[in-house]
C-alpha cells in the first residue's frame, strides 16, 4: 500500500498505532501483522477501527491480542462493518441450531468463514445440513469452513485426486464426515501424503479414508519420523506390524514413552530427531 507514505503521520497514522499499543499488543507482533496486512491503516480510527475492534471483542469475548490475530487472517475484522457482515451470518447459524458455545470461538480461529455474502453463507449452511452434518457437533462448522473457502472447481480437482488414489464416492463421504478439513490441503500435499501412505507404508487407500485425521499431520514433522522409528523396531523384531494408525494419532509424549524411551540402546531418539530435521 504505497499511498500510506502520503498520509499525515501525526494526524492519520500515529493515533492508530497508539490505539493498538494501548491494547497491550507487543510492537513486534503488531509490526508483523500490519506490514503483512496494512489495510486497516487507511481506515478511520473513530468510525471504523475502534467500533469494529470493540464489537468483535465483545461478541467473541476474546483477548485484545486475539482480535489482532483474527485481523491478520481476515482484514474485514477491523476494516469493514462487523455488525453488517459477521453478525447476520452468525444469526443464520443460530437459526439452524448451532450452539453459541461452538459459534463464539470460530470468528477468532477462522474468521474467513463468516465474511461471505449473506445469501451465499445461508445457502452453504443449508448445504452442510443436507450433507448430514449435525449442527450440534463441532464438525458442522468445520465442514462449513471448507465449503465456504473452496470453490466448486477446486473441490472437483481435489476429489479427482483422491479418486486417482482409489477412493470410491463412499470412501470420500466417510472421510469428509469424520474430518472435513482434509479438503483444505493443497493438491500437491494430498498427492505426497497419499503416495507415502499407499506406496511406502503399504496401506490401502480405503484405510486412509477411514482414518482421515492422519491426512492433517505433517509429513516431515510427524509421519515420516514416527514411521522410521517403527520400521527400525520392526526390523529388530521388537514390535509387530501396527494394524491401526494409533502410532500417528497418539501424542508426542505417548509415542516417545511407547516406542522410543524403552529402547535406549537403539538410539531411537537420535534417529527420530534426525528424520525431523531432514524433512522440515
Amino acid at each position: 500500500m504505497p499511498r500510506l507514505l502520503l498520509c499525515k503521520v501525526e494526524k492519520t497514522l500515529l493515533p492508530k498505532f497508539q490505539f493498538f499499543y494501548s491494547k497491550g499488543i507487543p510492537s513486534s507482533d503488531l509490526s508483523v501483522v500490519l506490514s503483512s496486512n496494512p489495510r486497516v491503516l487507511q481506515c478511520n480510527i473513530d468510525n471504523c477501527i475502534i467500533p469494529n475492534f470493540n464489537s468483535f471483542k465483545d461478541f467473541t469475548r476474546c483477548d485484545d491480542s486475539e482480535v489482532i490475530l483474527a485481523y491478520k487472517d481476515c482484514s474485514a475484522i477491523l476494516a469493514e462493518n462487523f455488525q453488517s457482515i459477521i453478525a447476520p451470518n452468525v444469526a443464520v447459524l443460530r437459526e439452524h441450531g448451532v450452539p453459541d458455545s461452538n459459534i463464539m470461538t470460530e470468528p477468532v480461529r477462522n474468521p474467513r468463514k463468516f465474511i461471505p455474502n449473506h445469501d451465499k453463507f445461508r445457502r452453504t449452511v443449508e448445504e452442510v445440513e443436507k450433507l448430514g452434518f449435525n449442527p450440534l457437533k463441532s464438525n458442522f462448522l468445520a465442514a462449513l469452513q471448507v465449503l465456504v473457502q473452496i470453490s466448486k472447481s477446486t473441490w472437483e480437482r481435489k476429489l479427482n485426486v483422491f479418486k486417482e488414489w482409489g477412493w470410491s464416492d463412499e470412501d470420500f463421504v466417510i472421510a469428509f464426515e469424520k474430518f472435513p478439513k482434509f479438503m483444505m490441503l493443497s493438491e500437491d500435499t494430498i498427492i505426497k501424503k497419499m503416495n507415502f501412505f499407499v506406496n511406502t507404508m503399504n496401506w490401502k487407500s480405503s484405510f486412509v479414508a477411514c482414518c482421515p485425521l492422519i491426512l492433517g499431520y505433517s509429513l516431515g514433522k510427524r509421519i515420516i519420523p514416527r514411521y522410521s522409528v517403527l520400521q527400525l523396531l520392526l526390523s529388530k523384531g521388537f514390535i509387530k506390524k501396527p494394524t491401526t494408525a494409533s502410532f500417528l494419532i497418539s501424542s508426542e509424549k505417548e509415542f516417545l514413552a511407547r516406542f522410543v524411551t524403552p529402547y535406549e540402546d537403539l538410539h531411537l531418539l537420535k534417529l527420530y530427531k534426525e528424520k525431523m530435521s531432514l524433512e522440515n
